[in-house]
């Protein structure tokens, strides 16, 4: 029997890191699950108002050893036809959700117990049995978000992909041959990633402009510094800067090695823009991937979930990839249904794996 539910101590890390790198099937020295990143993900004060803590809970058998674990990422769901005052409602997505296979019900506990922590929960993609589970427990499933990828050094991702795998030259050729089928229009408004090493009240301001036509989660400046102080790659922070200088959006970008090919994954972990104006979107996209590119990239990744992003993302030469299952849990309807949802990998723990 399961002894008892608690919040993650930090002196639980090194032994939460073996359990969720075995649960997983993960590598013992996996990013999501090193020590420093559970620290960093579930201890560590992201510096917001209203922060709940904790944000990670373990379970224990009677022996006292980890048998489920479940974390959370606090943040509220905004955006302009959204009811509740200051048009907030709390939310959370969980991550690094397991329960050991011997100890049924466990991760159903975990779920139960922290669905009492927000009146509103979603999930984006995720395991099949997690979304098994998640639509048995009252998540509704709504349209899903699309991933997109675009072919930074397509010799070098075509020799890497090849390392250690069964397809031949032929197929290889030809998966390339499909994603780079998009090529990138030329840019109309030029848009501008200037680095910075901090956010501050422009990404809010960008923020609230973008919810007047898209439901999105919060963007607080101390959200986004939060990102930028991730252990493991570098993120890198930019202002997105029109041609008079302005700031018309905000993108944080990270770069993730896969060890077993090589190749170099550029991330578009978060991009916001104030408007949906399709070409500062396709404008921004296409000076992102450039940003990641100069930074070792092979290959960048971006997600969409309105019309605008898609759009902009085919325009700024970016291939569509898969879908991802988005789930909603929401039993009090405070969330609208009547207009697109804007979700990055920030939505997942995608930003750093």
């Amino acid at each position: 029997m399961t002894r008892d539910i608690r919040p993650l101590h930090s002196d639980d890390l090194d032994e939460l890191s073996r359990f969720l790198t075995s649960g997983f099937g993960a590598a013992a020295d996996a990013d999501f699950a090193a020590p420093e990143v559970l620290r960093w993900k579930y201890l560590e004060s992201t510096g917001e108002s209203q922060e709940p803590a904790p944000r990670s809970y373990v379970a224990r058998d009677e022996s006292g050893a980890i048998v489920g674990h479940l974390g959370f990422c606090p943040t509220a769901f905004t955006g302009a036809t959204i009811g509740a005052p200051g048009g907030r409602v709390p939310a959370l997505h969980m991550i690094d959700w397991l329960g050991s296979p011997n100890r049924r019900g466990v991760g159903v506990s975990l779920m139960r117990k922290v669905n009492e922590i927000a009146p509103v929960q979603f999930g984006l993609g995720g395991s099949r049995a997690g979304r098994d589970v998640a639509e048995r427990s009252g998540y509704d499933l709504l349209p899903p978000i699309h991933a997109y990828q675009r072919i930074l050094r397509p010799v070098r991702w075509l020799r890497r992909a090849g390392v250690g795998s069964p397809r031949p030259a032929a197929r290889l050729a030809r998966d390339l041959a499909g994603r780079l089928r998009g090529r990138p229009t030329a840019p109309c408004a030029f848009i501008d990633a200037a680095p910075v090493a901090s956010f501050g009240a422009e990404a809010a301001e960008v923020a609230k402009s973008a919810a007047e036509d898209a439901t999105l989660t919060e963007r607080t400046p101390e959200r986004l510094n939060h990102l930028l102080r991730f252990p493991r790659q570098a993120m890198s922070g930019f202002e997105l800067l029109d041609p008079a200088g302005r700031t018309r959006g905000f993108a944080v970008l990270n770069r993730i090695p896969q060890p077993k090919t090589g190749i170099v994954v550029g991330k578009i972990v978060d991009c916001l823009l104030d408007a949906p104006e399709p070409d500062l979107w396709r404008d921004a996209f296409a000076e992102l991937a450039r940003v990641l590119r100069r930074q070792g990239a092979d290959v960048a990744e971006a997600y969409s979930g309105t019309p605008w992003t898609a759009g902009a993302l085919r325009a700024a030469g970016f291939a569509y990839r898969h879908p991802l299952d988005f789930h909603l849990r929401d039993p009090g309807r405070l969330i609208p249904r009547d207009r697109p949802f804007h979700f990055t990998p920030i939505e997942g723990d995608y930003a750093y794996t």
